[in-house]
This record gives C-alpha cells, structure tokens and sequence, in this order.
C-alpha cells in the first residue's frame, strides 16, 4: 500500500458533495502531493462557487513562490475569475486559514482579480465532519492522509470562535474525557483566551503530577510523558508572566490546588519550583462563579464532543435520534477528583 494515491478515492467522494461540504472539506486539506490534486479538482466544478476558488487561491498563495505544484491551480482560478465562471459568493467566509487563524487575504498579491477579495457573504457551512454522516466509511477513510488539520479538532475550534468565557470554561470541562489536549493548546493561543480558562487548563494538565515527576527524577529538560505535559503548561505559564491573557472575572478557584502544591514542594527542601507558577495562577482571587451552560443542548456541540469520544453516531438520523434522547436536565460533572493527567495519555481513535 506504500504507492497508494488516496486523490482518485477522495474525488470520487466529492463527487456526491453538495458544495458547501466540498469548502468544508478543501478548507482543511493540505496543500501539497494528493491533497493539491483534490483542490485542484474542486475548482475546475461548474459548481464550484466564488469563496470556494478564492479561499483555495489564497490558501495556495501563502505556499513559497518556488512551490511549482501551486501555479497550474492558481493559474485554473485566476483565469476562470476572469471568465466569470465561477458566479458569486454564496458561501460565508472570514478570510482566515482554519485552525490557526492565519489571515489569507492580502492586499499586495499582483495580478489578482478583484473578485477573489471579497467580500465572502452567505451561509456559514456545516464543518466538514458533518459531510461524511451519510458516506460509507471508506469515503471518510481516503481523506485519512489529505487533511492538514482533523476535521474534528477544526471543527471544535471553529465552534469555540466568539463564545462567552463561561462557554469556554465549560467546554474545557466537557471535552476532557477525550483527550483534548490539542484543543486545549489551541485554546490557550487564542488572544481571547480568558485568563481563569487558561488557569482552569493549567491545573487540570495536573501541575502538581508534573512537578512531583520532575523533583523527584530530575530537573533537567522534561522528555517522554513529562514534555508532553510540559508542552501544554509551558505555553501558559510564558504567557501568563509576560503578555497575559483576556481579562474575565470568573473564578477558577475550584480547579487550583495552592495548598496541595505548596505541600508537594516541602517534601522536597532545597529544590525550587520547577514551574515556578506565578502569584495569580497559583492563588486565584475570588472572581464570579462560572454559570454551566448546557452545551450539548447544541447539535453541533454534542457531534464534537461525541467525535473526541472517539464515535459519532451514523448516518445523520442516527445522530440526531441519539442527540435528542439526551437533551433531558442532568446534574453537572465533578469540578475535582479527575485523573488529570490521563489527559495527556493518547488512545487510538476508531
């Protein structure tokens, strides 16, 4: 299987995509080998609206000019905009690359046409797992090596985007059975990320597991499970001392463990913190008390959640069924007791 091209399967899949599912999908492909032929191939559709070809242009565009796979595809829009082949926007679009938020759109492009600027109005498409929950399986399974971002975790930061803080708090504690790490990192980039979120995060990566790993072997570079912890604290601690994050009054009081960790560091007299967890992350001021939203109340919440669980239920009936036998009152889930840094032990995902 070391010479299988995964783009003729994944074409074939397309072909019974309505066009918002395919700027879904091509919104998270990569952009090179298989992946660029893919790209390629939804731009050259009679279909293919006006923000699908810009959004592949610019994406294509941020590639190094020495890339020669790009220049037959930009080359396809550029002269099919002229043309007016691809009819107006009918797709909403921010202008930003998915996941990292990167703006594509840039005023100093050369010869480009006008109509690959914008703006991108319309319906906001479902995100592009939502595409496969009538596919058979194997049509989901040929984009497995194409996706320069799992449409999973897309999905859930597209999801976060403009939430309140309580939403956020509240999602960090719903995913964390699922190993959402990656999410959590995503999160703590974000330049909206409140800072009791950050510190809620912080403390359930389970600094106190950490340190006691690191006093107690050694304090020199963290390596194996420590750096993947360490990947996920550092972040917030840097932050935290330095540009800080977005100001919010709720209280992450519930999730820090001052006592605890002060305890841990008497245990070992002479060494210093090997995090050296600043005054506000360690001891929280009293803020608001989070409210707890009901997020699965939201369809496309409950597919995210159930996608970091590692199923959702197929096809869409299915789903919906399965949702809407949950959305009855449920009590809250434990603020403490968690088994913190399972979090960071990754399971294979079905």
């Amino acid at each position: 299987m070391a010479d299988y091209d995964p783009a003729p399967d994944a074409i074939d899949a397309l072909q019974t995509k309505t066009q918002p599912q395919r700027f879904a999908i091509a919104r998270l492909l990569d952009l090179n080998g298989p992946a660029l032929e893919v790209l390629r191939w939804i731009v050259e559709q009679p279909d293919c609206d006006r923000t699908t070809a810009s959004m592949v242009f610019w994406r294509l565009l941020r590639l190094p000019p020495e890339n020669p796979e790009r220049v037959p595809t930009l080359d396809i829009i550029r002269q099919r905009m002229r043309e007016t082949a691809y009819g107006e926007a009918g797709i909403a679009w921010d202008g930003l690359e998915a996941w990292d938020r990167t703006p594509l759109i840039s005023a100093t492009a050369g010869e480009t046409p006008s109509g690959l600027f914008g703006p991108f109005d319309g319906e906001t498409p479902e995100p592009a797992t939502h595409a496969f929950f009538d596919a058979a399986y194997e049509d989901q399974d040929s984009f497995d090596s194409l996706w320069r971002k799992e449409p999973y975790l897309a999905a859930a930061a597209d999801w976060l985007i403009g939430k309140s803080a309580e939403v956020w708090m509240a999602a960090v504690t719903e995913l964390y059975s699922g190993h959402a790490n990656d999410l959590y990192g995503w999160m703590v980039r974000q330049p909206e990320c409140p800072a009791p979120v950050a510190g809620q995060i912080f403390w359930m990566a389970d600094a106190m597991w950490y340190s006691q790993g690191m006093l107690g072997e050694s304090m020199e570079k963290p390596e194996g499970v420590y750096a993947h912890v360490f990947e996920l604290l550092d972040p917030i601690l840097n932050r935290w001392r330095t540009t800080g994050f977005a100001h919010s009054d709720l209280d992450f009081r519930g999730f820090a463990r001052p006592a605890q960790y002060r305890a841990l560091l008497s245990k070992f007299p002479g060494k210093a913190d090997p995090l050296q967890i600043p005054t506000g992350l360690l001891d929280p001021v009293p803020g608001r008390k989070p409210a707890a939203p009901r997020l699965c109340d939201d369809f496309n919440f409950w597919c995210i959640k159930c996608s970091f669980g590692g199923l959702v239920p197929r096809p869409r009936a299915a789903a919906v069924r399965e949702w809407q036998q949950g959305l009855k009152p449920h009590a809250p889930e434990p603020a403490s007791g968690w088994r913190w840094k399972d979090l960071f032990r990754r399971r294979p995902r079905t």
